[in-house]
C-alpha cells in the first residue's frame, strides 16, 4: 500500500513540472493566423466547383505530356496568382457557375482525348487558374488572416492540379488506363452540368417564389 501511495506522489510532482505543462500548451494553443492557413490549403477541395476544374484540367495537362507542361504550369501558375491578386484587393464577385461551365468543357476535352494546340492549351489554364484564384476571396477575413488564407489557398491550389495530372501521364501507357482518365473526365463533365442544372433550378424557384 506504502508503494502505491509512493508511486501517486511522484505523478502528481511529474505532473506540477512547469517544463512539462509547457510542452502540452505547444500543441493545445493554435493562432488565428494559423487557422486561416489551414482553411486556405482546405478551401480549393471543399469547394465543388474548385475541385472539378483542378481535378480536369490535372488530368488534362497529364494528357498532354511533359513537353506541353511547362509552359503550361508557368502560366498557371502566375494566372492563379493574379487572380488572388485580385481576391486580397476584394476585386470580381462569385464566378462559380463560370468555373462549372468550364470543368464541364475540360472534361469533354478528356473525353476526346485529342492533342490541343499550345496556345489553346495555354488559354484554358490561365483562364482557369485567374477564376479560381478570384473565386477563392474571402470576404470575413482581413490583415494577415486574409493573406494567410489566400496563400494556404494557393498552395492548395497547385497540389490539387499537381495530382490528378501525375495520375494522368503515368496511366498514359496503356489503353485501358488511358480510357479510365477518359471516364473520370466524362464524370467531371456530368457532374459540373449536373450541379449547373440544379443551380438555374434553385435560381429558378426563387425567382417565381
Amino acid at each position: 500500500m506504502s508503494i502505491g501511495y509512493r508511486t501517486f506522489g511522484i505523478l502528481i510532482a511529474l505532473a506540477a513540472m512547469p517544463h512539462v505543462a509547457y510542452a502540452h500548451i505547444l500543441f493545445v494553443e493554435v493562432s488565428s493566423f494559423d487557422i486561416a492557413l489551414l482553411n486556405g490549403l482546405l478551401h480549393p477541395a471543399v469547394v465543388p466547383a474548385h475541385l472539378l476544374l483542378l481535378v480536369a484540367l490535372g488530368l488534362l495537362l497529364g494528357q498532354q505530356g511533359p513537353k506541353e507542361n511547362h509552359i503550361a504550369l508557368a502560366v498557371f501558375f502566375i494566372a492563379t496568382m493574379l487572380g488572388l491578386l485580385a481576391a486580397w484587393l476584394s476585386i470580381g464577385g462569385e464566378i462559380e457557375l463560370s468555373i462549372l461551365i468550364c470543368a464541364a468543357i475540360v472534361g469533354l476535352l478528356i473525353v476526346i482525348n485529342s492533342a490541343i494546340q499550345s496556345l489553346l492549351l495555354t488559354c484554358i489554364v490561365a483562364l482557369a487558374g485567374f477564376a479560381i484564384g478570384m473565386d477563392s476571396a474571402y470576404e470575413t477575413l482581413s490583415g494577415e488572416e486574409k493573406l494567410a488564407a489566400l496563400f494556404g489557398s494557393g498552395v492548395g491550389i497547385h497540389l490539387l492540379l499537381l495530382y490528378p495530372m501525375a495520375l494522368a501521364y503515368y496511366f498514359n501507357t496503356k489503353i485501358w488506363q488511358k480510357i479510365a482518365v477518359r471516364v473520370i473526365g466524362s464524370w467531371i463533365a456530368a457532374s459540373s452540368v449536373l450541379v449547373l442544372a440544379l443551380s438555374f433550378s434553385a435560381s429558378t424557384l426563387l425567382n417565381r417564389g
